[in-house]
């Protein structure tokens, strides 16, 4: 299992377009993906329950990773979330 500190830096944070991105990649990963925020995990791999944890621009998250391709992973969905979802 990995965890990383990240920043959403995205100026909306994690509305739909970028939850939708997340989910996407994370899908391509047979490992387990998780984001914490505050008290709260969300499935990485489902848009109602990314969407629901209400991650603004700004917000420090934890990516957790487990599985056999965590370490792919957490270096791809850390690299979606540093380049702001590809938004500017």
């Amino acid at each position: 299992m990995l965890i990383k500190k990240l920043i959403i830096l995205n100026k909306l944070g994690l509305h739909a377009r970028a939850s939708m991105k997340l989910i996407n990649l994370a899908a391509r990963f047979q490992s387990s993906v998780v984001i914490r925020y505050q008290e709260y995990e969300a499935d990485a791999k489902d848009i109602i329950n990314v969407m629901a944890l209400g991650a603004a621009q700004g917000s420090e998250i934890e990516l957790i990773t487990s599985g056999a391709d965590e370490n792919s992973a957490m270096e791809k969905i850390s690299e979606l979330i540093n380049n702001r979802f590809g938004e500017s």
